[in-house]
């Protein structure tokens, strides 16, 4: 694509008329491959909706950071791009949206990358899925209950009713025992040397995303301002090296 390889002319071809925005508001689709990740955790974990409830405020999280943070980008070249000489600032909004949005394709293309990784490396770690005793006994404590659910036998109602605290405790330690589950497997992958070794490639690759994501903005200011390179570069090395900066200092697994 010549977003990625020939910014230059893709900006000179993309952004002399009318800007569509398609493209930018696909990059968002990075949230996609993030949500696969995080909703890929409670696959780990034998106690069914373990996570089930923490993943929509996730999700709806991640989904606000990226919206937000692309309007406030979107902002700031706005207010801070100085205009040409005979440069219509009209519109100029819009393009201020298109170019971080063109700016997020590496790291799109990323996440793609480390997603197809994570999938062939992810059984070299050998880290086992977390026992769920207390979880099976749940089920079969809970199947047993309902089994006797007969609202037209009294004696049956009785001996389910006998079993619910049972049932009921069962499921406080299967919880529990989902919990410590979670935590262990949480430690083993921050341990293990080959997802060691992941997270050190995925870093790297997301910086090496990040920065290159600077060039094309680099570029898409220039066309979009009709100015040099110079005054865009400076403008783009605070949001990339922020990014870089947090991504350098995140931890080195999930």
């Amino acid at each position: 694509m010549d977003i990625i390889t020939r910014p230059d002319r893709f900006f000179q071809e993309h952004l002399s008329g009318e800007v569509s925005l398609w493209l930018p508001t696909a990059a968002v689709a990075q949230m996609v491959f993030i949500n696969l990740i995080l909703s890929s955790i409670d696959r780990l974990v034998p106690y069914k909706g373990f996570l089930n409830r923490a993943m929509p405020a996730a999700h709806a999280a991640i989904f606000i950071t990226v919206c937000v943070a692309w309007l406030l980008l979107a902002a700031y070249f706005r207010i801070f791009t100085p205009g040409h000489a005979g440069n219509p600032r009209q519109g100029f909004f819009r393009k201020a949206q298109a170019v971080p949005g063109y700016g997020r394709v590496p790291v799109v293309a990323g996440y793609i990358i480390l997603s197809v990784l994570f999938v062939v490396v992810w059984p070299m770690a050998g880290i086992a899925p977390a026992p769920g005793e207390k979880y099976h006994e749940y089920l079969d404590a809970e199947a047993a209950t309902t089994a006797h659910l007969n609202p037209k036998s009294s004696s049956e109602m009785q001996k389910a009713h006998e079993l619910l605290p049972h049932v009921v405790s069962l499921q406080h330690e299967a919880r529990e025992e989902a919990v410590a589950g979670y935590n262990q497997i949480i430690d083993e992958i921050q341990q293990n040397p080959v997802m060691t070794a992941f997270f050190a490639a995925a870093k790297g690759l997301l910086v090496l995303s990040a920065l290159w994501g600077g060039v094309i903005m680099t570029f898409g200011l220039k066309h979009a301002a009709g100015i040099s390179m110079k005054t865009p570069a400076i403008l783009v090395a605070l949001p990339v090296g922020l990014e870089v900066l947090l991504i350098i200092m995140s931890g080195p697994g999930p």
